[in-house]
């Protein structure tokens, strides 16, 4: 190459720079191969995937199925965030707030429940303001295009505009649940302008019973308009309720509702309010209208009448032809009432609203027990203070009661007792008892809250030992007695579900517990207990815990983090049984509202385990 060739350098690198990227780019194509199904699973359809999320008995295993990949996360939220119930003030706080920033969940939401104040785990001095509650509410609502139902349990009703923001964004919603306060019910409100809706409920909330002390409260009146919207506008209804269990501090006039005749209503509560005149003098024409009514809906399958024991306002028992309410499976009510149904033998489920408090109340409960031969779920609200003591004959023993309680239905499945006993008697009395019932799967014990109580777990093993028959039960400690069975403050809640082997001997238990600190806040826990040997001694020792993410399938309560709680039960909670454990909870998420967010939105990766902090925000219960 001459001094005046040109340098063959640029030329060079050049070459070597476009070799150098088609190397490059044959490297990546080779290195990325087409993403394939780690398992086959992965590879189903997405209505495959959603087919298998609805027939999953329990909601955490929906949960867990949901946790093994995005995909699987985006196909079960329809599922799992189908129902939101928030029943602690941090949960209504954190959860709306989450549902405020994820609006591509609020869209699944078909059920919604708002309990902000819930007696059961609020303080007097933790009080929540209702109106921002409601304002939060307001700003999801433009998001809430599936609601069907609408739950307010506050301790007053929430602001009008609700109703009207609620009723022109959610096009769907047809059933609505409200509870009325101390403030006046006006006849401008939003509330009345809703039309067609299958279910209605107004309760009254009791915030205390100092106004006991000044007698019966006065019968008021309902607006024109809410019995315009309810009788005329709501031909369609299949639930109504009115009222709240008594004593009640507002007893409203309610004989319209007489005049009413819906052909699908299945479900009718009738609280502590006036059928009567105010003037407190029955007219047979009063009476005959209630009986009228009962007649004319012959598809009613589950009345409850919650008037107090012995009110003036109400008809002293059923007069109905020998054809009138065939179809009754379920009844809240006094004694007397189950006494003068005519088909009675019929009843499944069976709640008793009056207080046994003296020797004197149980032997016609047990001969009216004896007549039900189909009962297969009882509640019962007793005070046994009368017994138990020193000196005391042994018919009147707690124990002796609970035995004759159990001998009266053989055939119970379920059973839900709420003992206020002075001095408390001892879980393991009611253990022993339990044992006349090998038929019976599930319980829910409300006691009252003593310093020498043994530990719920302890107490929990020691119930599976003598009854290993039981698949899941509560143990719910009050810190004063209820004097009246809407509710009152909890100390402590423990809900198990036991676990078994392939030959039916129980193995361990899925715990969920909660409860108020000595000095001052909450706390809950979610973990499996390893069972000891079904003939070893309980030991005081906890034995083997291990941490249980899940969507429990138990108590409508919440479960939040071990340091800050939330929660409370079916149940009830804890209720269906509100109570705990009822089986038609299975739409019901104890989730941990934060990884349940932070799965569904792909942010943060979360823990499958153990993160111990849960709520029982989403979904409806399973206990």
């Amino acid at each position: 190459m001459g001094l005046s060739g040109r340098s063959p350098i640029p030329r060079i690198k050049y070459l070597l720079k476009v070799h150098s990227k088609a190397l490059s780019s044959s490297t990546t194509t080779t290195a990325t191969p087409t993403p394939t199904p780690t398992s086959p699973i992965e590879s189903l359809p997405p209505h495959v995937i959603s087919e298998i999320g609805r027939h999953c008995h329990l909601l955490r295993d929906v949960l867990n199925f949901s946790l093994s990949c995005r995909r699987f996360r985006t196909t079960l939220a329809p599922i799992l965030y189908s129902t939101v119930e928030l029943k602690t003030n941090k949960q209504v706080k954190t959860t709306l707030a989450s549902l405020a920033k994820l609006p591509d969940l609020s869209r699944h939401i078909q059920t919604l429940v708002i309990r902000p104040n819930c007696a059961e785990w609020t303080a007097s001095n933790d009080l929540l303001d209702e109106s921002a509650v409601a304002d939060w509410i307001m700003h999801i609502a433009s998001d809430l295009e599936a609601l069907e139902s609408f739950t307010w349990d506050g301790l007053e009703m929430p602001v009008d505009m609700l109703w009207l923001v609620l009723r022109t964004s959610c096009p769907n919603l047809k059933c609505l649940y409200t509870s009325i306060g101390e403030d006046a019910v006006k006849g401008s409100s939003h509330l009345f302008d809703f039309s067609g809706l299958t279910r209605l409920g107004v309760t009254v909330k009791c915030h205390s019973f100092e106004w006991i002390q000044n007698g019966r409260p006065p019968i008021e009146k309902l607006p024109r308009r809410f019995w315009e919207m309810l009788i005329e506008r709501c031909p369609l209804l299949e639930e109504l309720k009115i009222g709240g269990p008594g004593p009640s501090p507002r007893m409203f006039d309610v004989r319209h509702v007489l005049a009413g005749r819906w052909p699908l209503l299945r479900q009718l509560t009738l609280g502590d309010m006036a059928l009567h005149p105010a003037s407190g003098a029955r007219e047979q024409k009063d009476d005959w209208a209630f009986m009228q009514f009962f007649a004319a809906h012959p598809g009613l399958q589950s009345v409850a009448l919650e008037h107090s024991v012995g009110s003036d306002a109400f008809p002293p028992s059923f007069y109905l032809p020998p054809t009138a309410l065939p179809a009754v499976e379920s009844f809240n009510g006094p004694v007397k009432f189950v006494r003068t149904l005519p088909h009675k033998r019929l009843l499944k489920h069976l709640t008793l609203t009056c207080l046994h408090h003296s020797v004197s109340t149980f032997p016609p409960t047990y001969a009216t027990l004896h007549e039900l031969s189909s009962l297969v779920s009882l509640n019962i609200w007793i005070d046994l203070s009368f017994g138990g003591g020193r000196g005391v004959p042994a018919i009147h023993d707690d124990g002796h009661i609970f035995r004759s309680l159990l001998a009266s239905c053989p055939g119970l499945m379920h059973l839900e007792v709420m003992c206020f006993t002075r001095p408390a008697f001892h879980v393991k009395e009611f253990s022993h008892a339990l044992r006349l019932s090998p038929q019976l799967t599930s319980f829910v014990l409300t006691k009252l809250h003593k310093s020498g109580d043994e530990d719920p777990l302890r107490s929990a093993v020691r119930i599976v030992q003598d009854n290993p028959n039981l698949k899941r039960f509560t143990l719910r400690y009050a810190l004063d007695s209820w004097f009246s069975q809407s509710g009152g403050r909890l100390k402590q809640l423990g809900s198990y579900e036991v676990v078994a082997d392939e030959q039916g001997k129980p193995t361990s238990l899925l715990v969920y517990e909660m409860g108020t600190k000595s000095f001052g806040g909450e706390y809950s826990r979610t973990y499996v207990h390893t069972l000891p040997a079904m003939n070893s001694p309980v030991k005081k020792t906890h034995g083997r815990r291990q941490s249980w993410s899940s969507g429990s399938s138990h108590p409508p309560v919440s479960i939040n983090s071990r340091s800050s709680a939330s929660a409370s039960s079916g149940s009830s909670s804890e209720k269906s049984h509100r109570s705990t454990l009822s089986q038609g909870s299975r739409r019901s998420v104890f989730s941990h509202t934060s990884t349940l967010f932070s799965h569904a939105s792909g942010s943060g990766s979360g823990s499958r385990s153990g993160s111990g902090s849960h709520t029982s925000s989403f979904g409806s219960t399973k206990g």
